[in-house]
């Protein structure tokens, strides 16, 4: 008989003690090395006291693992135990599945109520640290409100507390893997601010250092915090074989992720390579770069050893203890990471560097967009998880002996191409600099860019690598498919962001460029799915509905261009501010990108209503036929001969 799940916890205290005391030794080493411990006081200088500094990196290490550990839990919530995953074939494998998402679901709550607590603490620390006066006169100084609203460190934590709340309140509700893959979503972003006003901020090129410390802890939080959530809470589950192996795969993607954000992050950073062993901030990078050749053997360990017992049945317990002391090892670096965002890299070289940009912009030629290349670490990341994900699909259906057409793969590859391009190319480079180039990427990444990708049938390549119902039969998709629903979200972004002043507000903005990017995004793959029917989709959608859309998303594009092309100018204070000595004349140039953006835009969306129109016309051309062809028939048949 199997003995029912154990959940919670690890198998004995020993490994509990192991991960603390490494975490804590690692952080105390780590930042009296970097310089980061606590400091005699200067008679006349303000002083946070030894409390802040010792307890800001200790509630932030807190902070990070309770995060780690939330975003883990849902993950495998989510991803690594799907229904019936059990595979036990007995009446009971229901009811196992559904008392391992409950434990879950509590488990995701409870770590999201310490997450939330600890970023509270974190930002009165934060506070104290940040007006060098002890936690108590900080708190009693009235400066929290304004630190809280005004400052990006406060405004950082805060979101981070909002959000955590919220998921804890949200992982108890019984709602479907829908929902829990929204909540999993949100704790990916809620680790997000605090990079993206850390030391990172304040770098060289901050741009390039802020996205690729993001991806680095995306990817860190989804490592460690899956492997949490495999050991802790689905070591006893009968379906553990399932989960390791599908969170083997993401491992190894989150592995490639971290090691190459990370050395993105540090060169820039040191700027340089001798700064790596010439500084103590180097020489911390070395310590984190060798922990993750540490976690690396720990995965090649797994995928020689332990993987493949589980599979036949031999034993978990070679998992369990080897993934054990990897978490371990996980610790130690979090707890290194801590540290290091707490000690000063080595002063460089910044002098290039454009103050409101944040990157050096060499003058504006046409080869430029060719050449210039502004890598977008979580672009990248994102494009190359899909065509991996894509090309698994292709690899299954051809290992099952089906067949997959060469030109939707290649359409899906260009469509990446070209998303990847207009996030990471030289159009990206000077889309906050000038206009013409900002439209430009936006007419790549709203209709190029998702065109192709829809042609590539992703979902008809989904509902073939995986038979059964899924979540692209759920009333989600039934809403978003909606020929209006998605033409509505296709149309509105783009009068929002230029006839209501927003654009003003996101050109200044890292984070808010991210977001209208990713929106445009989202919003032109729906669109053009529904809009081009190459996938088969829950509603039933006649051509001449589809005609419908493409006219009204022209009308609106033409509409919202010429809005642009004869209205006032965009963001005028940005461009000023600038002061580019070799860009155009703003005026000019936003007559430009309204000309250029709009008309790729339309001729995207025309060539595909001519397309769309001349399928239609063949297709009434056959019906004509066959009935032409049956009416015929019927007349020979007849008696009398008609």
């Amino acid at each position: 008989m199997t003995s029912p799940p154990r959940r919670g916890g690890f198998i004995t205290a020993g490994p509990v003690t192991a991960v603390v005391a490494t975490a804590a030794a690692v952080l105390v080493l780590a930042l009296w090395f970097g310089g980061a411990g606590p400091r005699p006081a200067i008679e006349g200088l303000p002083s946070p006291g030894a409390l802040t500094t010792w307890g800001l990196p200790v509630a932030r290490l807190v902070l990070d693992v309770c995060a780690a550990a939330t975003v883990g839990v849902l993950l495998a919530s989510v991803v690594l135990v799907p229904a019936g995953s059990s595979g036990t074939g007995r009446a009971d494998a229901g009811a196992t599945d559904a008392g391992t998402t409950r434990s879950l679901a509590r488990a995701a709550a409870a770590w999201a109520a310490g997450w939330a607590l600890s970023a509270m603490v974190t930002e009165v620390l934060t506070l104290s640290d940040f007006l060098g006066l002890p936690a108590g006169q900080a708190m009693r100084s009235g400066a929290l409100t304004v630190f809280l609203l005004n400052i990006p460190q406060g405004q950082a934590f805060a979101v981070v507390a909002a959000a955590a709340v919220a998921l804890a309140a949200g992982s108890l509700l019984p709602w479907g893997r829908a929902w829990r893959a929204v909540l999993l979503a949100v704790a990916i972003l809620a680790v997000l601010p605090p990079a993206y006003v850390g030391h990172s901020a304040s770098a060289a090129d901050h741009n390039l250092a802020v996205l690729s410390l993001m991806a680095h802890v995306a990817a860190v939080v989804l490592w460690t915090g899956g492997l949490y959530a495999l050991v802790a809470h689905l070591r006893a589950a009968p379906g553990l074989a399932v989960a390791v192996g599908r969170f083997s795969t993401l491992a190894l993607g989150c592995f490639a992720a971290a090691a190459a954000s990370g050395a993105l992050n540090a060169w820039v950073r040191l700027g340089a390579l001798p700064p790596l062993w010439q500084s103590r901030y180097g020489l911390l990078v070395l310590a984190k770069i060798a922990a993750l050749a540490a976690l690396g053997w720990f995965g090649w360990r797994h995928r020689r050893a332990t993987i493949e017992a589980l599979r036949t049945g031999v034993s978990r317990a070679p998992f369990v203890r080897l993934a054990a002391g990897e978490i371990t090892v996980m610790a130690g670096t979090l707890a290194l990471a801590v540290a290091l965002g707490r000690s000063a890299p080595p002063a460089g070289e910044a002098e290039h560097q454009h103050d409101a940009l944040g990157y050096a912009l060499p003058p504006f030629t046409p080869g430029a967009l060719a050449t210039d290349v502004r890598p977008d670490p979580i672009a990248l990341l994102l494009l190359a998880a899909a065509a991996a994900a894509y090309l698994a699909g292709v690899r299954r259906l051809r290992a099952d002996g089906a067949g997959w057409p060469a030109g939707r793969t290649v359409s899906w590859l260009a469509g990446l191409l070209i998303l990847a391009y207009a996030t990471s190319g030289g159009v990206a480079a000077y889309a906050p600099a000038l206009f013409s180039a900002h439209a430009a990427q936006y007419a790549l990444l709203g209709a190029v860019g998702p065109v192709l990708l829809a042609a590539g049938a992703p979902l008809t390549l989904w509902r073939r690598a995986h038979p059964g119902p899924d979540a692209l039969d759920g009333p989600a998709a039934r809403t978003l498919s909606h020929p209006m629903v998605a033409l509505a979200l296709y149309a509105l972004p783009y009068p929002a962001l230029y006839l209501t002043g927003l654009f003003a507000f996101a050109q200044p903005s890292l984070a808010l460029r991210l977001a209208a990017q990713t929106v445009v995004i989202v919003t032109g793959v729906l669109f053009f799915v529904v809009a081009a029917g190459v996938d088969p989709l829950p509603w039933s959608i006649r051509p001449q509905v589809r005609a419908w859309m493409l006219a009204a998303a022209i009308s609106v594009r033409i509409w919202t261009g010429l809005a642009v092309l004869t209205g006032p100018g965009q963001a005028p204070q940005w461009y000023a501010a600038l002061g580019l000595s070799w860009a155009p004349d703003p005026a000019a140039d936003q007559r430009t990108g309204a000309l250029l953006g709009t008309g790729l835009s339309v001729a995207v969306l025309a060539a595909l209503l001519v397309l769309l129109l001349g399928r239609w016309r063949a297709a009434l051309r056959r019906m004509a036929a066959r009935d032409a062809t049956g009416e015929r028939g019927e007349r020979a048949a007849s008696p009398t001969g008609g």
